[in-house]
């Protein structure tokens, strides 16, 4: 599919994503068409202690479509990176997981979710975690950094998807893995539709599962797997799936 945004309405991408997303941190009890908060993430799998550790704010804003921790565990001392982080409950969930000795840094594009998922950190006491606002394709971190690379329901958002796999694959450190939910065009559409937020709503910027995975062996990942489709949905045209990689 091919990231020319031309034709999906007049409104930029990258303005349809701040400003949904902004509405979604400022007004979680709002009803956006798609599964958000704490009962979305049990049903994907979230662990009970996750969901009880941290407070009820945390998971408000959270519209997960499926549970990167799924995919391969994340071990205490590690560093971990969170593509995409929103209001940061999973970047929460991997500061629990990495402990007093690791870090976890989240990265997103729109202030209003930086700014929420920073006071959500705060509330759950995790100072191992840091967020900051920017694009996925300039994280600013050094190379082979992380050990895991963790996104959830937004490469779909990037306008340049080769780039943001590339981006990944610096950052990470060899033998590093990559354990992403994302939604996906579903087989057999031709295209998704493109009309009013679909950009920001998880629809226009979907590519097929066999696109995603061509493009993760380009960026020169090897082991990439599509492990399961999720069940979520942003329209009748798209489902969200888990994907991992690794860097050799």
């Amino acid at each position: 599919m091919s990231n020319d945004h031309s034709q999906c309405g007049s409104q930029d991408p990258l303005d349809q994503i701040r400003s949904l997303y902004t509405e979604l941190a400022r007004r979680p009890d709002k009803d956006f068409g798609w599964n958000k908060g704490k009962e979305n993430a049990r049903q994907l799998g979230y662990m009970e202690e996750w969901l009880a550790r941290l407070p009820d704010v945390v998971w408000e804003s959270a519209a997960a479509v499926g549970n990167p921790f799924s995919l391969g565990p994340i071990h205490p001392g590690e560093t971990v990176v969170d593509l995409g982080c929103g209001a940061g409950a999973d970047a929460c969930v991997a500061a629990l997981l990495v402990g007093s000795k690791g870090k976890v840094y989240g990265f997103d594009a729109t202030p209003a979710m930086v700014e929420k998922a920073q006071n959500n950190a705060s509330a759950s006491g995790l100072s191992q975690v840091e967020f900051r606002e920017a694009d996925m394709i300039h994280l600013g971190l050094p190379d082979a950094v992380a050990d895991v690379i963790i996104s959830n329901g937004a490469i779909n958002l990037a306008l340049d998807k080769p780039k943001v796999f590339a981006e990944v694959f610096r950052v990470l450190r060899g033998n590093g893995r990559f354990q992403f939910a994302d939604m996906l065009r579903e087989h057999g559409a031709t295209s998704a539709c493109c009309s009013g937020n679909s950009w920001a709503d998880c629809v226009s910027g979907t590519m097929g599962a066999e696109e995603i995975k061509i493009l993760l062996h380009e960026a020169g990942f090897e082991d990439v797997q599509l492990v399961e489709f999720t069940g979520y949905k942003t329209s009748s045209a798209t489902v969200g799936a888990t994907f991992k990689a690794r860097k050799p």
